[in-house]
């Protein structure tokens, strides 16, 4: 009889702390919304990232309520990856238009340079 009333006290106790660990988890994910940036940054690929820096520095308020709808639809597991030309056509389809950076780039003298900083050596040498 001693020992069923110390296996019940065992088997009681696991319990106890298995139902610990499960409450502080679920506390864990309710209390701590996640940052919709951080949800999405490891699905990025192919200059998607530049193409979102650029709509945050342009639009930050149109690129913050994508990235929001962005991270909801990956937690709900329906994105998998998010690259550089969808992204500017969706946001391109909303009507904004992020402008990226470009550079064109020619190889002279052995050497890579900006067309711009050809342009200006070519210049100097007339």
């Amino acid at each position: 009889m001693s020992e069923d009333l110390w296996l019940q006290m065992k088997k009681l106790e696991l319990q106890r702390k298995l139902l610990a660990q499960t409450t502080k988890k679920v506390e864990e994910k309710e209390a701590k919304p996640k940052d919709p940036y951080e949800v999405i940054r490891p699905l990025l690929e192919e200059r998607a990232d530049e193409v979102l820096e650029a709509a945050k520095a342009q639009y930050p308020r149109v690129a913050d309520a994508v990235v929001a709808e962005l991270a909801r639809l990956v937690e709900a597991g329906l994105i998998k990856r998010i690259t550089g030309p969808w992204l500017m056509s969706l946001f391109t389809r909303l009507g904004y238009r992020p402008k990226l950076e470009t550079k064109i780039s020619v190889i002279s003298d052995g050497k890579v340079m900006d067309l711009k900083e050809r342009i200006s050596k070519a210049l100097q040498e007339e």
